[in-house]
């Protein structure tokens, strides 16, 4: 038998403390649209907007299989911590702009610390830095191949 495809799609674009963006609900309508066309069943046959954190639950209570919630901060849809999310029945997690938040405020921090002539103290080391960027990788690939 076929496996069952199912998918919620949701698309705010009223958020409270912004002015209305009218983007996020197309996009919603046009992935739903393309989920639908690609065999997946839609919850509620439809994209969706300005989700509850009970349309989260009653969604995770309704459907069967893994779910996966795609959290944005500074949004109206319920900003859960993870294990909330786990409790209710979601099975993964992503936050997709969490670390570019908190990387702006660190920078924006740092800039105001040196243009008050001070140096910013919570920095990463450069060894962190090269470890993360990969340069012991590349390192050891320009040794190889110099070494013929």
């Amino acid at each position: 038998s076929a496996e069952t495809r199912l998918a919620l799609v949701i698309g705010n674009g009223a958020y409270s403390s912004k002015a209305e963006l009218h983007t996020p609900p197309r996009d919603a309508e046009l992935i739903a649209k393309t989920l639908q066309s690609l065999g997946f069943t839609l919850h509620g046959n439809r994209g969706h907007t300005d989700v509850s954190e009970d349309e989260m639950r009653r969604y995770c209570a309704e459907v069967e299989g893994p779910k996966m919630a795609n959290l944005v901060e500074q949004g109206d849809t319920p900003l859960l911590p993870p294990a909330e999310l786990e409790a209710i029945g979601y099975k993964l997690a992503a936050y997709p702009l969490t670390l570019q938040l908190a990387a702006l405020q660190a920078m924006e921090e740092a800039l105001q610390t040196m243009k008050a002539g001070g140096r910013p103290e919570a920095l990463a080391s450069f060894q962190t830095l090269q470890s993360v960027a990969g340069f012991p990788e590349y390192f050891a690939a320009e040794r190889a191949y110099a070494d013929g």
